[in-house]
């Protein structure tokens, strides 16, 4: 009898494990970490925050906020019994610094919706008293802000949040916007 010469289940998985990790290392060899693509991933990172926020915001029936400064943001949630914000206790809206070389500017805020709702006899505001610039109602409005995400070395990406919610991302080779909701 003549035994059949062929490959075993084992040695073709190795083979293709084998080729896999040779091509991951000449994937990730061949393209360099690339700013550009950082920040589209930054931005698109905030964009997937706010829009689960924003949904958080109407099934909770609560108001969020989400305050951003040049290398982070974190969300707040609106007390209605002190009337204050607070820092959301929520892991998921948890405070977010951006990667070093990345850098976020407010373009456009809109200071027509805001929630700094103070009572007569409430207490002496100290100075680190939290205040979002954009606001993420229960009803599902939104404040209206343009955020423009940028390195010194890649183009910048801008997320255009409008006062119903709908978030669109574009770049700034002048190109169409891509919706991002």
């Amino acid at each position: 009898m003549k035994k059949s010469q062929g490959f075993t289940l084992i040695e073709v998985l190795l083979v293709v494990l084998l080729i896999g990790i040779v091509s991951g290392i000449v994937l990730l060899a061949a393209s360099p970490n690339d700013s550009s693509r950082l920040i589209a991933s930054e931005t698109n990172r905030l964009a997937e925050a706010i829009s689960l926020a924003a949904d958080e915001a109407v099934s909770e029936n609560q108001q969020l906020g989400l305050m951003l400064d040049e290398k982070s943001y974190r969300f707040l949630t609106f007390d209605d019994r002190t009337r204050q914000w607070l820092a959301s206790d929520n892991p998921v809206f948890s405070p977010y610094e951006l990667p070093t070389n990345i850098s976020l500017l407010i373009l456009k805020d809109d200071a027509s919706k805001t929630l700094a709702l103070t009572t007569q006899d409430s207490k002496k505001q100290d100075k680190e008293s939290l205040m979002p610039q954009v606001v993420l109602l229960s009803s599902g409005e939104t404040s209206s802000v343009i955020l423009e995400f940028s390195a010194q070395d890649g183009d910048p990406q801008t997320l255009t949040l409008d006062e119903l919610g709908s978030i669109t991302l574009s770049t700034d080779d002048k190109n169409e916007p891509s919706p991002a909701k």
